[in-house]
């Protein structure tokens, strides 16, 4: 039965070949994209799931009242102590450290910077899986000069992983090797090349121990079975004891959730990751449902040719069931053919994936694994999806009609497949609405006044060296006719990731605290930076008595309630001083964000970066003559620099990947919509061959019978955008609300849009109708 069932199958693919390919194209195009974003999505879940004792492990978090709630989710070493040592539940504390800082290896007569690695205590290796090839996992990190080396950070300075007890020098510090792990999997979000006890970082950072020192990411790990709503209960009731006053709260979040749900709003998980995770997901099913819907119309639309099969087969004593299940199966068939062909696409095409992406998804054929059961998955879905109705149509045929010649499927079959077409043309409208808002939004970025001028602006990463040669570095560069100028700052001027409540001021109400950006800054930073002064002047090394002021941002200003603040005295982070000057404001953050207060003050030494605003030119050999400055005068320390445009780039990495991804999706559904409705027209022009005929005959035009066959598709495509707009306009509302400063949502982009969809359904009826309309009257009447 299963064989005959396989052999008709075949034959009817053989017999109508086209309808064939473009059913299996358009479902290879749709299973490929869904696919795609399938292996995203499993590799998104995966993250920090690979550790044994993950669901037991939870990160401390402090939500703190600075004017508005906001989640640290680094906090005092203190405290997760106190926690630690007060509380039989939690069995472990790791600590965590990670900072922006390099640190300067040397293997013979070469120097490198080194930037990724973490300070950790050493219960890291034996409460998180990360594998231990050589050394005791207990004992790698007690010692402050030891330090623990991934396999491929030995291999690349040492050439061999057999470097246990062997001595390797970081900087002026001779550091011993106490163990060698396997490199962090590509799931963690944790990672590093290297990891150095969290007892040096005390050493070097006192400051750490400090109660306000906000600073370390403390996993606590409980022992399994504890209620969590319980113990976050406790461990609130015994901060508020430690701490009587304080409006702030303390909680747990599970580690494994940390990665896809890392925003936080007045306390609590507003989202992060997931919100893209779960946007691709609900695509990955349009797409797939686009090539579903497909297949759907040409079956249906082909039901009429099977008729007198359904019919013998009925008469013969075939039940409707075995009609049903034999349909079925030929569309299961004919999806295990296109999820063959867009497996083998996935598989050519995933380099391309993940440099678009990021990632390092491994995809291999054959395929095996949980990607085996993705594919199976997608092929029975599909087939049952896509194969449902046409085979609930096909086997409902009454053999009594079919076989004296009344071959229509009727009626309500050919309105649901006008319906399908509409469905169809509504999601293929969405994503393409969604696609223009979404680059309009990433243009308006990028070409948004940032209030700071990122363009030939050079960041370098200062050393430990660095000081002791500052002023010799100065000279030198201000006579390089390359380098304009420069100055210093503690953050950079894009992404100041510091937060501060300590501004205040003379009427500054008691119980107001006001979130306050800080920045240390040097000489002429405003002017180097390409900022406007509102008022006053910039920090110079005319006046002494700088070292004591602050330049201050509108905002502070307004939150101040200081009209003309000029003359000002504010106390900050160098205790009470006056202000000189108001910046204009520029974003230091994401635009998703608000413009917060910020407050400069003059730190012209001991600095974390140095910026230098070159001129326009040749860049390379401008970097290159800076370079030859800091090899002759800070030697042994290589230069780490940036350009400012970059960081900015990588700030909205995520928004540029969904940008292409959303214009991908949109051309694919938009090809995948144009298939099935390319089918459908030449399905249509063969059923009305013989009308087309007679009516050319009687003296219709080639633009009368185009106009005829485009007509009914046509309607269906402008029912389909009218039915979208409302739609995709509150989709693309709610995605830009989650922008502070956002591009305006207007009807022009749906009149394009519209426009766009419209002339690409015509194009490809039209090809069709034309075709249809210049055919010999004569071939499809001879039969009469």
């Amino acid at each position: 039965m299963i064989k005959n069932y396989f052999r008709i199958a075949w034959r009817n693919l053989k017999r109508s070949r086209f309808f064939a390919a473009v059913n299996i194209a358009g479902l290879a195009f749709g299973m490929a994209v869904c696919m795609f974003i399938l292996c995203w999505v499993l590799d998104e879940y995966s993250v920090d799931k690979f550790h044994s004792n993950g669901k037991n492990i939870y990160r401390l978090q402090v939500n703190v009242d600075w004017g508005g709630v906001r989640t640290l989710t680094t906090t005092p070493v203190v405290l997760a102590d106190d926690l630690k040592n007060n509380f039989p539940e939690i069995t472990a504390n790791v600590k965590v450290r990670i900072t922006n800082s390099n640190r300067l290896f040397k293997t013979g007569q070469q120097s490198q910077l080194e930037s990724n690695y973490i300070f950790a205590t050493s219960n890291l290796l034996e409460e998180m899986d990360f594998p231990v090839v050589a050394g005791d996992k207990h004992t790698a990190l007690v010692q402050p000069n030891s330090i623990v080396l991934t396999e491929s950070f030995a291999k690349k300075y040492y050439g061999t992983t057999d470097l246990v007890g062997k001595i390797i020098n970081m900087e002026n510090k001779a550091l011993q090797v106490t163990a060698v792990v396997k490199d962090a999997p590509a799931a963690s979000s944790i990672r590093f090349d290297f990891i150095l006890p969290f007892a040096l970082t005390l050493q070097e950072d006192a400051w750490l121990m400090k109660p306000g020192s906000y600073s370390i990411y403390n996993y606590m790990v409980v022992k399994p079975g504890t209620d969590i709503s319980r113990l976050t209960a406790k461990v609130q009731q015994q901060y508020a004891t430690l701490n009587p006053g304080s409006k702030n709260e303390v909680w747990l979040q599970p580690f494994r959730d940390i990665y896809l749900h890392e925003k936080y709003e007045n306390g609590k998980v507003a989202g992060g990751r997931i919100e893209y995770v779960r946007l691709f997901f609900i695509t990955a099913l349009i797409v797939l449902a686009i090539a579903c819907i497909n297949f759907m119309n040409l079956s249906t639309a082909q039901a009429s040719r099977r008729a007198r099969e359904v019919g013998v087969r009925k008469s013969m004593g075939a039940s409707r069931a075995s009609l049903m299940l034999q349909f079925t199966g030929e569309a299961i068939l004919m999806c295990a053919i296109a999820a063959v062909t867009a497996a083998v696409a996935v598989y050519l095409l995933m380099p391309v994936f993940n440099n678009f992406t990021g990632k390092h998804i491994t995809f291999t054929l054959p395929v095996t694994g949980k990607y085996l059961l993705l594919l199976l998955g997608v092929i029975i879905v599909t087939g049952l999806l896509a194969g449902s109705y046409p085979a609930f149509v096909l086997s409902r045929f009454l053999p009594v009609k079919v076989l004296k010649g009344d071959l229509s499927s009727g009626g309500g079959t050919s309105l649901f497949r006008k319906n399908l077409v509409v469905l169809q043309f509504v999601l293929s409208f969405i994503f393409i609405t969604g696609s223009v808002v979404i680059y309009n939004q990433m243009q308006y970025i990028y070409h948004r006044n940032l209030g700071v001028d990122k363009e030939n602006m050079m960041y370098i990463s200062l050393d430990e060296g660095f000081a002791a040669n500052q002023d010799a570095i100065e000279q030198s560069l201000a006579q390089l006719p390359q380098v304009k100028s420069f100055t210093y700052n503690s953050f950079l001027p894009l992404s100041i990731g510091g937060v501060s409540a300590d501004l205040s001021w003379e009427g500054k109400p008691d119980k107001l605290v006001v979130n306050t950006a800080p920045q240390q800054v040097g000489y002429d930073y405003v002017a180097t930076m390409g900022m406007t002064m509102k008022e006053g002047r910039d920090f110079s090394r005319d006046f002494a008595s700088d070292s004591g002021a602050y330049i201050i941002n509108e905002t502070a200003a307004r939150v101040m309630g200081m009209s003309h603040p000029l003359g000002k005295q504010i106390s900050f982070w160098n205790g009470k001083g006056t202000i000189i000057g108001v910046v204009k404001d520029f974003h230091f953050a994401s635009m998703r964000e608000n413009i917060s207060p910020l407050v400069m003050m003059l730190v012209p030494r001991q600095n974390s970066y140095m910026m230098l605003r070159l001129s326009k030119g040749d860049v390379p050999a401008q970097v290159a003559a800076v370079e030859k400055v800091f090899a002759r005068l800070n030697p042994g320390y290589p230069m780490d620099y940036h350009f400012l445009d970059e960081t900015f780039d990588s700030m909205y990495r995520s928004e540029t990947m969904l940008r292409k991804l959303a214009q991908v999706f949109a051309v694919v559904a938009v090809l995948i919509s144009c298939l099935g409705l390319f089918g459908l027209s030449v399905f249509t022009a063969e059923q009305r061959k013989k009308e087309i005929g007679i009516r050319k005959i009687l003296g219709a035009s080639v633009l009368n019978v185009t106009s005829l066959l485009s007509k009914e598709f046509l309607t269906l495509v402008l029912t389909g955008i009218l039915l979208a707009t409302p739609v995709s306009w509150y989709m693309m509302n709610n995605w830009l609300s989650g922008f502070a400063y956002h591009t305006d949502l207007s009807a022009w982009i749906f009149i394009i849009a519209g426009i766009l969809a419209i002339a690409i359904a015509l194009a490809t009826v039209s090809f069709q109708s034309v075709k249809a309309a210049l055919a010999n009257p004569v071939n499809s009447l001879k039969a009469e």
